[in-house]
């Protein structure tokens, strides 16, 4: 079935509906068997009318009939549609627009004839399955693009089909709202400004080249810009190039695709404002345009050297009025965005997945192999998301249509990027017919490997002859297109993509570049080791595809075919040179932490297929950490993890948004649980897993090879249904003992599935978190039960669950139980009143193994502490960690808290923050520091609205205390003469103090003085906290002074460093490399 003719006709006839398809029947009675016509069904009358009229003749039929039939839209819709049964309408148009617009007829006749040549040399391209002499319509071969308004300062590799085809899935969920070529040139909708300037960049093969000559073509036929120019020329940067050497003006450059002897420059001239230059490859020009402005020209009618020309029209300064639409790849941005005026930069994202699918239908021509073919590649997600690419979907159906046409299983169809490429050579170099020797297969690889080295894709005959390819080598390589004449450069070539010089680089490098030896000159580094170095420098990631396609050759399957390609081997020695980079790999990633690194790192593995090699490097790991947004990025993941047993600590970020994942892919991943049993620790929270997926995870934890200890699951978008399997795995899990599921809507329905699991004998979870599960009371009873039954649970956090004081109730009957070991208890945020301190006062008493409790952000009040601290004063009360921030407490429950920690030897942890005990609290609390008892180590007094008014007690206090290392005075109004007073008891030798953090506390100058001075003498202090005051240069001078005292031994400091001046943080730079030990950190 002809797509051009029946594809098209069919997608007509489905807006019919039956009564008005017989209609249609009844039109075509006198020209179509009637019988045929009868039973036909839409489909079949496509065929029908192309098969006895002709493609162009069916479709003028279909048009007649449907214009007398009365179907109006449909009708406007088909000739809008099809240029090329209407190109005398547009001639017409032409006509008619130019009278309208008062133009002389002279001019008018100018332009038509114009238009009309342009229409002639721009409907056409060359299909690179076509056989020589044919091409094929651009209308029908073009399809749309995706183009987004963006700025594009970032650096990025020049093509890498994969890494951004593994970025395309997020970048079109992200991006914003995309465009039509007909709001090009339109106002911006922040600034309102319209752009004269407009650049479309993308990367190699997305179709830059083939949407400049569609904007022509329109143009041309008066489909686009129609009212906005009245002409537009196309300037091919390669053609450029080969006038680098010739003085040419600007009518030169026109008079090339002028219909005439004669341009009509002046009246061209006249409205430069009416003028589009289309500027195509602008990253492909051998010179920079960076000449200096007074060396440019305004003159458009004399000659001048091309690049200060081109150098004239891209900047403006020659025709400031014109517009100008310029491609380039993302790679030239930086070295052209300079001189460019106030450009608006649109990126061609390539193919949307309906792009991707029209463009099947379009190749194939038949609806059924279209779909047979789309059905397989939108299954395999590397290379239907790398089909995005015009240029690779183009490959991918070629490969497809020849093993359809040989018959072959199209299952067998691989998924990476490597056999995709082999496949398609194969094709190319069938067994026993040879269009060309080993001797130049390998010159060409050589040649490919140089431009990679070199970032060179154009080769001129020079480069040919120095590297022994004759002309008739090069005809053999452009009828199998691997090789392309270029069409605007006399005797210039380059591959059909970058990406297929990229695999004959690889293949240099995997088959002969260890043995070129000193037989003629290469200007390629020949190793292996060099390509892979190349590689880890920051500016070359230029060459990652061809360590793809190095790690993709050692596919056993894949070697065989390029073997038989190249009759050549791949020797033992690059598969263990391989093996020995990626584990050097690993370890700088690891050490550097780069997880984006070790995930294109781990893209390369997957290339292999090769399990053993795969095991071996995957074996290299102990722990890894990666960020998964892609459907892509998980396939690789899984695959590669599936094949290590070593890793011990697995941390991913599972992330894909809007993107459905099968059953089978989440078994796939969670099958390392049971495959890896050194696996110890999981961690997968703020992932996007979902209950499906946690029944796949929870039947891994069930499997007797599980060894994991310690799983993460908190914000994993988990509910009360996955519950029932997670109670089951616990159940049966020996080896858990941390479980962490905070932040998922579990609620009391959940919570009751997951008790019966604690209560489960079999049950060794040891640590259990629920911070924010949507907890209430009604759960606590059947908490109640399981921690009784449950000897093993020793932390449990319960932290932002509405449990109140009803909640709290049952659970203090669980800490009075015998049998309950919990050690840690955290109520953070629970709703809690002065209540839930009684009960929790009498549990404290009885309970013996409770040592940290955390009661912070519920409103205890005064009363509440009270009755806690009653529980505080008592000989059996353990606790030795109490978290009271936020409880509402005032001075009045210093006292108690006073009394308390007189009596309380264990007590060596007290968090006090945010409460407002003001001058008077803290004065009492310091006669309990002064108390030989007190064993404090820790003490947090953060925004308790004192000020130094109390610091001469505390300062008393501390020089007493031989127990405190950590203390906590940040967010209070201390001042010069409070830091002052505090020195003194810093400075003396008896103060033990560590940790000192003093964090916006109103200090200048001289009590930085008073500060600084400490560090000289005080031998403890390690870390100090200076943030939220204000440093001058004068202040960092002392600390620098300071710091440098053979004295200080500080290890940490910590200040606001985005509020110093540039000499300041150069001066803490500098001090930063000649002390390595010390951490300097910034914090607002």
């Amino acid at each position: 079935m002809s797509w051009n003719g029946s594809f098209k006709l069919v997608q007509y006839f489905e807006y019919l509906t039956d009564e008005e398809m017989k209609k249609f029947k009844l039109f075509l009675s006198g020209s179509l068997p009637r019988g045929r016509m009868e039973n036909a069904d839409r489909i079949d009358m496509a065929t029908l009318m192309v098969d006895h009229h002709g493609q162009q003749e069916a479709w003028n039929v279909a048009i007649d009939i449907w214009e007398k039939m009365g179907l109006t839209e449909l009708w406007k819709q088909a000739i809008t549609e099809d240029p090329l049964i209407y190109a005398a309408e547009t001639l017409k148009q032409d006509e008619q627009n130019l009278m309208k617009n008062n133009d002389p007829i002279t001019e008018s006749g100018n332009r038509r004839k114009y238009r009309k040549r342009m229409r002639e040399k721009f409907q056409l391209l060359r299909d690179r399955n076509s056989r020589p002499g044919e091409h094929a319509n651009l209308h029908h071969r073009f399809t749309q693009l995706l183009l987004l308004r963006e700025y594009c300062h970032r650096k990025q590799k020049e093509h890498e089909l994969l890494a951004s085809g593994w970025q395309h899935a997020e970048i079109m969920k992200q991006r914003g709202q995309f465009l039509v070529v007909t709001d090009l040139f339109d106002p911006d909708e922040k600034t309102g400004v319209h752009p004269r300037t407009v650049v479309l960049q993308g990367a190699a093969g997305i179709g830059k080249t083939t949407l400049a000559r569609k904007v022509m073509l329109d143009w041309a036929e008066g489909n686009l810009f129609q009212d906005k120019f009245h002409y537009a020329f196309y300037i091919s940067c390669r053609e450029i190039n080969q006038l680098m050497k010739r003085e040419i003006s600007l009518v030169d450059l026109i008079a090339n695709d002028w219909p005439g002897s004669q341009v009509p420059m002046t009246k061209i001239m006249s409205c430069p404002e009416k003028l589009l230059f289309i500027i195509d490859g602008l990253d492909e020009l051998k010179f920079t345009c960076d000449e200096h402005r007074y060396d440019l020209c305004k003159e458009w009618k004399l000659r001048w050297p091309v690049h200060i020309l081109l150098s004239s029209l891209l900047r403006k300064v020659m025709l400031p009025e014109a517009y100008l639409l310029i491609t380039t790849r993302l790679s030239a941005l930086g070295k052209f965005s300079s001189i460019l005026e106030t450009p608006c930069h649109i990126e061609i994202l390539g193919f949307s997945e309906r792009g991707r699918k029209e463009y099947f239908c379009r190749f194939f021509r038949d609806e059924y192999l279209a779909q047979k073919a789309f059905s397989l590649i939108e299954d395999n997600e590397i290379l239907f998301t790398m089909c995005f690419v015009p240029l690779v979907s183009w490959i991918v159906c070629t490969c497809l249509k020849q093993q359809m046409e040989r018959g072959e299983d199209l299952s067998q169809f691989s998924q990476t990027a490597t056999a995709l490429y082999v496949c398609y050579l194969s094709n190319l170099f069938t067994r026993g017919e040879r269009i060309c020797s080993n001797q130049t297969l390998r010159s060409l690889c050589q040649l490919a490997a140089e431009g990679i080295w070199g970032r060179k894709i154009l080769f001129d005959e020079e480069d040919l002859r120095r590297h022994r390819l004759k002309v008739d080598d090069v005809s053999a390589f452009l009828d199998m297109y691997i090789f392309q004449k270029d069409s605007d450069c006399e005797n210039c070539y380059s591959f059909i993509h970058l990406s297929f010089q990229e695999f004959f680089a690889a293949v240099f490098y995997a088959l002969w570049g260890q043995k070129v030896g000193s037989e003629r000159p290469v200007a390629v580094h020949a190793r292996v080791k060099d390509i892979l170095e190349k590689f880890q420098e920051t500016e070359s990631s230029s060459v990652t595809l061809t360590v793809h396609f190095l790690f993709g050759f050692l596919r056993a399957e894949t070697a065989r075919k390029l073997g038989e390609i190249f009759s050549c081997q791949i020797s033992h020695e690059i598969k263990l040179e391989l093996l020995q980079w990626v584990h050097l790999e690993i370890e700088r990633c690891q050490k550097s932490f780069l997880p984006e690194k070790l995930l294109e790192l781990m893209s390369f593995l997957y290339e292999t297929q090769d399990e053993e090699f795969l095991t071996m490097a995957m074996n290299h790991f102990q722990d890894i950490t990666l960020n998964i947004r892609t459907k892509i990025q998980f396939l690789i993941t899984s695959f590669c993890l599936k094949h290590s047993h070593e890793i011990s600590r697995i941390h991913l970020n599972l992330k894909l948004r809007h993107s459905h994942l099968s059953d089978y892919s989440w078994r796939d991943l969670f099958s390392m649980v049971s495959r890896n049993q050194n696996l110890r620790e999981l961690d997968l929270h703020n992932s996007h897993l979902g209950d499906s997926s946690m029944g796949i995870l929870c039947s891994e934890l069930r499997h007797p090879d599980c060894r994991l200890q310690k799983l993460r699951l908190d914000d994993c978008h988990l509910t009360a249904a996955c519950c029932q399997d997670l109670s089951y795995a616990l159940g049966s899990n020996h080896h858990l003992k941390s479980l962490n599921l905070s932040v998922n809507s579990l609620g009391d329905d959940g919570m009751k599935l997951l008790c019966k699991a604690l209560g489960n004998q079999n049950c060794s979870l040891q640590e259990l978190r629920l911070f924010w599960c949507h907890l209430t009371d009604t759960c606590c009873q059947d908490l109640l039960s399981a921690l009784i039954q449950n000897q093993n649970l020793l932390h449990l956090d319960l932290a932002a669950n509405a449990l109140k004081d009803d909640g709290v109730k049952f659970l203090c009957e669980v800490l009075k139980h015998s049998h309950c070991h919990l050690q840690t208890l955290v109520l953070w945020k629970c709703n809690l009143t002065f209540l839930s301190c009684e009960y929790l006062s009498f549990a404290l008493i009885n309970n013996q193994s409770l040592t940290h409790l955390d009661l912070s952000g519920n409103n205890l009040g005064d009363n509440g502490i009270k009755r806690l601290c009653e529980a505080l004063g008592n000989q059996c009360c353990n606790l030795n960690s109490l978290m009271l921030r936020s409880c509402g407490l005032t001075a009045s429950s210093c006292q108690d808290l006073s009394s308390a920690l007189k009596k309380n030897r264990s007590m060596i942890h007290l968090n006090l923050a945010d409460n407002t005990l003001g001058n008077h609290g803290v004065t009492i609390l310091c006669e309990a520091l002064g108390y030989p008892d007190c064993h404090l180590q820790n003490l947090k007094l953060q925004g308790c609205c004192f000020s130094e008014a109390c610091c001469w007690d505390l300062s008393l206090a501390l020089k007493s205390n031989q127990t405190l290392t950590h203390l906590n005075l940040g967010g209070n109004n201390l001042g010069n003469d409070g830091v002052k007073l505090l020195c003194e008891a810093f400075r003396d030798p008896s103060c033990r103090l560590q940790e000192i953090k003093l964090w916006q506390s109103c200090l200048t100058t001289a009590g930085f003085t008073y500060l600084f001075a400490v560090l000289k003498s005080n031998h403890n202090l390690t870390h100090l906290n200076i943030a939220g005051n204000t440093l001058g240069d004068d202040e960092i001078k002392l600390l620098c002074e300071a710091l440098k005292h053979p004295n200080c031994n500080l290890q940490k400091l910590t200040l606001s460093r985005w509020q110093l001046s540039e000499e300041a943080q150069q001066m803490l730079d500098n001090l930063r490399e000649k002390h390595p030990h010390l951490t300097i950190e910034s914090s607002n």
